[in-house]
């Protein structure tokens, strides 16, 4: 409990020093960074807790940004809108998720590259609810009881609550009994069955907890961004993600919303100078699965353990020190 506490804390520190050495351009920046590490979350848990690699998962953030462009033309009210963005999200991601873990390895990664697909043609197809093929202008904006917020000040403090939020609600989950089994069942599904675990159960739980947040993040971005088109809810952007979570390291909940850091600033670094950035991030990517060592929050635990090694063999050496000093007098 102290560990969740003091990653909290540090998080809140960091989202309110931010801002002090950040233009409009950068607060902007780092809110979509929040959002994009919501969703980098929301996919690291099923990688990296459940071992489920999904390539449908912006299919439900294509729901949740929807939701808010087609339910905000009625419903002004930014909680409830919200709400049901995560209700909708979840209860199909309960439903699917019953068939699609029933499914394992390459199949579950078919399966759901299936659904992401066909949730991108039905956006693409029901063109008088969602603009078909040129998307769709979100008309609600966010209202959270103080009047609306469009400033980039605004914005950045409320994405960045969010994403405090949805971090401690994983890290709650992982750190519970439920959390433990999801993780022991994948390492070692059979040996959790025999133990008498109802191995579906906690795995359709990790799916629809996932679903649900991803869909709170789509709804976000639906906020952020005021357009919505069926590309957030494509293949390619589900690669994108998870190309996020391998950066900053599968099995980890910071690790995700690290690469989700990394990849869109160096997205945003290197497209202002070459179209062809796609190409520099792929050879990047292929860099980092050769000798990652299992993303870059991983490397940041190697050189804590170096340098406290270090430290430890430095104090063990000037304790003997003191001890031969003592012996000669």
């Amino acid at each position: 409990m102290k560990k969740i506490f003091l990653y909290t804390v540090l998080l809140i520190l960091l989202v309110l020093a931010m801002p002090l050495g950040l233009s409009d351009f950068g607060m902007n920046l780092a809110t979509e960074i929040y959002i994009m590490a919501i969703f980098s979350m929301s996919l690291g848990l099923i990688m990296g807790y459940a071992g489920m690699v999904s390539l449908g998962h912006a299919g439900f953030f294509g729901i949740g940004a929807y939701t808010v462009a087609i339910i905000g033309q009625y419903v002004p009210n930014t909680y409830l809108l919200l709400l049901i963005s995560v209700v909708i999200s979840g209860l199909i991601a309960l439903i699917t998720g019953a068939v699609f873990i029933r499914t394992s390895k390459f199949y579950f990664l078919m399966i759901t590259l299936a659904f992401g697909q066909l949730l991108y043609v039905l956006f693409w197809q029901l063109k008088p609810w969602t603009g078909g093929a040129d998307g769709m202008s979100v008309s609600a904006t966010l209202n959270l009881g103080f009047g609306e917020i469009v400033s980039p000040n605004g914005f950045y403090y409320v994405m960045g609550a969010a994403f405090i939020i949805s971090y401690l609600l994983l890290r709650l989950f992982v750190e519970s009994p439920a959390g433990k089994i999801t993780k022991g069942i994948m390492e070692n599904e059979a040996r959790m069955s025999a133990l008498g675990h109802n191995v579906r159960i906690y795995k359709l739980l990790a799916y629809t907890l996932s679903g649900s947040l991803a869909g709170l993040a789509g709804s976000l971005y639906s906020y952020f961004n005021v357009f919505v088109s069926p590309d957030l809810s494509g293949w390619t952007f589900s690669g994108q993600v998870m190309v996020m979570v391998i950066i900053g390291g599968v099995g980890t909940l910071l690790g995700p919303a690290v690469g989700a850091g990394v990849f869109i600033y160096l997205q945003n670094f290197m497209s202002t100078y070459t179209e062809r950035w796609p190409m520099i991030m792929g050879a990047l990517l292929i860099i980092l699965v050769l000798i990652g060592k299992g993303g870059m929050i991983h490397w940041l635990r190697y050189v804590k353990d170096i340098i406290f090694l270090r430290k430890q063999i430095d104090e063990e050496a000037t304790q003997n020190q003191v001890k031969k000093e003592e012996v000669v007098n």
